[in-house]
């Protein structure tokens, strides 16, 4: 029976297989991070589009109304 040697052909084809093991796993949670802040960029996107058009409805109707109060107060000064 041989004693183990660290620096056998064996023993470093494993240490190469499990360093490239854990660059493997860590690619794949990299991956799924950015797959996630994908998803994440989107809904505030879609966030930020519905905010921006309830906003802009807001701004009209207060347009409007302030469009109907001055109207009606030039007409009431006119008179």
């Amino acid at each position: 029976m041989s004693a183990f040697d660290p620096h056998s052909t064996d023993a470093m084809f494993a240490k190469v297989l499990a360093k490239l093991e854990e660059q493997a796993a860590m690619l794949a949670e990299i991956r799924e991070n950015g797959r996630l802040t994908e998803i994440e960029i989107a809904n505030l996107k879609s966030w930020r589009d519905t905010f921006e058009g309830k906003v802009t409805v807001i701004a009209a109707g207060t347009s409007f109304v302030i469009g109907l109060v001055v109207s009606a107060v030039v007409s009431w000064l006119r008179k």
